[in-house]
């Protein structure tokens, strides 16, 4: 049981995947309490797209907590800081639009975190999954949940750590994306969770991700899609295109 708590700190977890011991896909200590974690979510407001983020107030759903709030930051493609939201009296189910009118006008995609406040001490962690719907040209939304935990703040908002993206150090990994890619379309969204700067080979192409940022690729019709890095969990969102209909989901 000691050796169990050892290997699960976050310095034993570099060493871990230093050595591909056990490696860790997150440089999270899972015994903390009092903390939300985060998915990485993605915004996109380019190309006739809007954003639709559905969060439930976790803290008085599970633990009673009628006093919570969130914090929500918004960041670039190129991993900087564009707008942060502080949203107080919220309601059991939550909605935001995000669209170039939310964010000035900016037409272009990034990732959002959300993080969960209270002043209690809830003697637990929360993690936030929740669903982000994409809609194009106006048309419905296509909703996905959300992708890969990246992040944490502790509930009085005092502590906090981004990109807790495990990496290894020396092997490749290889992450299958399983997708129908006879659409007319099809593009893939990536993030970096990892706290340095990676490599990724997709299909033959090169493309480099600094820590936080991400980038939209097209993938043409290929019947299996390889994403090899040194990320852990490189896991992608897939968008579909067929006309002005669209289907998005993660990996």
């Amino acid at each position: 049981m000691f050796l169990n708590k050892l290997l699960r700190k976050k310095i034993f977890k570099y060493f871990r995947n230093f050595i591909g011991y056990r490696p860790a896909h997150f440089l999270l200590d899972y015994e903390k309490k009092n903390i939300s974690v985060s998915d990485a979510f993605f915004w996109r407001t380019d190309k006739s797209f809007k954003t639709f983020f559905k969060f439930t107030d976790i803290l008085n759903l599970y633990f009673n907590d009628d006093s919570s709030e969130v914090e929500i930051f918004f960041y670039s493609k190129n991993a900087k800081l564009i707008k942060k939201l502080n949203i107080k009296n919220i309601e059991l189910i939550n909605q935001i639009q995000i669209d170039s009118f939310f964010l000035n006008g900016l037409e272009d995609y990034g990732t959002f975190f959300i993080y969960h406040k209270s002043k209690k001490n809830v003697g637990n962690s929360i993690r936030n999954s929740c669903y982000t719907g994409y809609s194009f040209q106006d048309n419905l939304p296509s909703f996905v949940h959300g992708n890969t935990l990246t992040s944490f703040q502790s509930f009085d908002g005092q502590t906090s750590q981004e990109l807790i993206g495990g990496k290894s150090f020396f092997t490749k990994q290889k992450y299958y994306v399983q997708n129908n890619y006879k659409f007319p379309k099809t593009e893939i969204l990536l993030m970096n969770p990892c706290n340095k700067k990676i490599k990724v080979e997709i299909s033959g192409s090169i493309h480099y991700l600094d820590k936080g940022c991400s980038k939209l690729i097209e993938i043409f019709k290929n019947e299996i899609i390889a994403i090899k890095s040194k990320s852990y969990l490189l896991r992608p969102i897939v968008f579909n295109y067929k006309g002005v209909y669209l289907d998005v989901h993660h990996g």
